[in-house]
């Protein structure tokens, strides 16, 4: 992760939002504000730290609008592409030092480059516990095999009886914690409004790109004071929080075995309103 002490100067402005093609090699052009940067498809996840102390983190918006001052969660976790079984032919050997693998696809098509940006981990087998960074891979149909090309080299070579899970990044896609039972991990609360973003659309049984989405990029606090909207009324300055289950984009009081801190309050908060919180993700 990259960090600077203050960003007034960086090419992305703090209160404008960013659009880009999506994949990132579809240019559009400017949608009249904010700018046009499909570079910043790689960018997504980098972390940088304000001059008064907090940490944000540069987000692709998923397919729903996001008000300001709400929390956040990493997209919804894909079970279908874990735990993949690979193959070593002689062309992807996966030897230790190499950014290539061959992994065979289970029973839910693939699209192209979902991943990009995101990790391979190696779930089980030889090599495990490897988490290497994905540039690219291929789609692929139910069955079929695809190649993933990493930008982290193998590091343990890796055989038949290495399981592949491929896992996006938590910055890539966000959106509103959900009211009921989380789907992914909380990653921060929005800064500002953030517009929805155009999802791609692809082929539905190869996984090839059918047409360019428009992506919406922004900012979140993943550490430090943020104002996020609330579901408890807390009365305790220095209250652990931790994610609503009641109520979408909230953080509410904090239990000890199933509602895991995130967050304190640094004031008194009232509930449906927002309020001061420090966040420690």
């Amino acid at each position: 992760m990259s960090y600077i002490s203050d960003f007034k100067s960086s090419a992305i402005g703090l209160f404008s939002q960013a659009f880009s093609a999506d994949p990132a090699n579809s240019p559009i052009t400017t949608n009249g504000t904010g700018i046009a940067d499909p570079s910043l498809d790689s960018a997504v996840g980098q972390k940088f730290q304000t001059a008064d102390g907090r940490t944000i983190a540069l987000v692709r918006n998923g397919a729903v609008a996001l008000a300001a001052g709400v929390l956040v969660q990493a997209p919804a976790e894909v079970t279908a592409h874990q735990k993949l079984a690979m193959t070593v032919p002689t062309t992807y050997p996966a030897t230790a030092g190499s950014t290539q693998i061959l992994v065979t696809n289970g029973s839910t098509v693939l699209n192209v480059n979902v991943f990009a940006g995101g990790y391979v981990e190696v779930a089980s087998g030889t090599g495990i516990g490897q988490f290497l960074r994905i540039a690219s891979h291929q789609p692929a149909a139910n069955g079929a095999t695809f190649v993933v090309t990493l930008e982290d080299p193998i590091i343990t070579t890796l055989d038949a009886t290495s399981k592949i899970s491929l896992v996006a990044n938590p910055c890539d896609g966000v959106i509103i914690s959900p009211a009921s039972t989380a789907t992914a991990g909380p990653v921060g609360v929005s800064l500002y409004p953030l517009a929805a973003s155009t999802a791609a659309t692809f082929n539905a049984t190869s996984g090839a790109l059918t047409a360019a989405g428009v992506a919406q990029f922004g900012f979140i606090v993943t550490h430090g004071v943020a104002s996020c909207l609330v579901d408890s009324t807390v009365t305790n300055v220095g209250y652990p929080l931790g994610v609503s289950k009641t109520t979408a984009g909230c953080v509410g009081v904090a239990t000890l075995t199933t509602v895991p801190q995130i967050a304190v309050s640094m004031q008194t908060l009232t509930s449906a309103n927002n309020g001061l919180i420090s966040l420690y993700l």
